[in-house]
């Protein structure tokens, strides 16, 4: 009698496991829908954020802080400068986000100043300037043409 219910219970599990199998191979081996028309999919967005190059203003001996300089055009605004530090380096990020265009074709670059709060003065560290995105606008300092986008 156990040895009937032992084998009557693997039977089920195969019989199941087989199910389950042929219905996965079912829904995998179904024709794909064809893809909508082109004009009927979304315009690609904008990434949200850019890194883009800074140059540095000023690092005063005596005080935590650095003020950098940024470039943007008017369809971008500085979303935030963030500052990693380390005992030896203190790795700076100028963000920048896109604003929905307001009409204009051509976008004026601007030079714009913002401070970076550090834990204690740059002293002795190296400063390093994080990846710079490709879409960052005209006009501004330095800058890799061919990096990869870091913040979508």
């Amino acid at each position: 009698m156990r040895r009937s219910t032992v084998l009557l219970s693997i039977v089920l599990l195969a019989g199941a496991l087989v199910a389950r199998r042929l219905r996965r191979s079912r829904t995998t081996s179904a024709p794909l829908a064809t893809p909508p028309p082109a004009a009927l999919l979304p315009a690609p967005a904008e990434p949200r954020f850019v890194s883009v190059a800074w140059e540095l203003v000023d690092a005063p001996a005596d005080a935590p802080r650095l003020t950098i300089r940024v470039a943007r055009d008017e369809r971008m605004e500085l979303e935030r400068v963030e500052a990693q530090e380390t005992p030896t380096q203190v790795f700076v990020t100028a963000l920048l986000r896109h604003r929905p265009a307001t009409g204009g074709a051509l976008a004026v670059a601007q030079q714009l100043e913002t401070t970076v709060p550090l834990s204690a003065p740059l002293g002795t560290r190296e400063l390093v300037h994080a990846p710079v995105d490709a879409e960052a606008p005209a006009g501004q300092p330095g800058g890799e043409p061919n990096s990869p986008p870091l913040y979508p």
